[in-house]
Formats: C-alpha cells, structure tokens, sequence
C-alpha cells in the first residue's frame, strides 16, 4: 500500500485489519451471550478471555503497523529543509490514521498530535 508516497507493508496492514476484525467479532460474541437469557458465568468469563486475548493481539498489531510508519527515512535532500520533511511525515502519518480510523469527522486535531509524536519518538536517537 501506498499512502501520500510512503510505501507501507501490506503484510502489516493485513494483520492490523484481520486482528481488527477478530476483536470486532469477539466482542460482537461477548455482547449476544451478554443479552442470552440462557447464559451462564463461566461462558461469559471465557468469552471475556477471548476478548482480551483478541485485543492484545490488534494493540500488537497496531504498533507494529505504527513503527513501520514512522521508520527512519531517507536524509533529506540537498537544499530541502528538515522541517518541511518532519511536516511532511507527520502529515503523510496522520493521513494514515485517520484512513486506519475509518476516516470518521472531527479527528483532524488529534490525529495530528498522535502522528507529531510518533514521527518524534522514531527520529529520536535511540537512548
């Protein structure tokens, strides 16, 4: 996949989304039992479990696909400003998680700050 010009690995897109679509599944699962007039505790605990389970897995994935985002990229070219470059990635990654989002209204805001710190915390120097 190609956004803005960043190349993103589409092996890490595909897991973002199947791990989006289990959780989502799961979830939808926990909620029919939930509303079950025939459920038990021990069904909705273990339900509860694979939730959790199915979360983990899509924060993993979601990280991931995040770090491949903002991996270090090339200097910039001669005569080109630093800055317009971190404009730019912050921009091209804010883009990105908005379209992850489901491009919903009025996220403008935060999806910048949230690509401002992630291009940052990966152009810092590793401590």
């Amino acid at each position: 996949m190609k956004v803005s010009g960043m190349q993103v690995d589409e092996s890490l897109k595909t897991a973002y989304r199947t791990t989006f679509q289990e959780y989502s599944s799961r979830l939808d699962a926990l909620q029919c039992l939930m509303s079950s007039a025939a459920s038990d505790r021990g069904r909705i605990e273990a339900a509860l479990l694979d939730v959790e389970k199915a979360r983990v897995a899509h924060n993993y994935a979601r990280d991931r696909l995040a770090r491949d985002l903002v991996r270090p990229s090339l200097p910039p070219a001669a005569g080109v400003d630093e800055g317009a470059v971190d404009e730019r990635q912050v921009r091209e990654t804010a883009r990105l998680l908005w379209e992850i989002a489901g491009r919903p209204d009025g996220t403008a805001e935060c999806d910048w700050q949230r690509a401002e710190t992630l291009v940052h915390a990966a152009s810092s120097p590793a401590r």
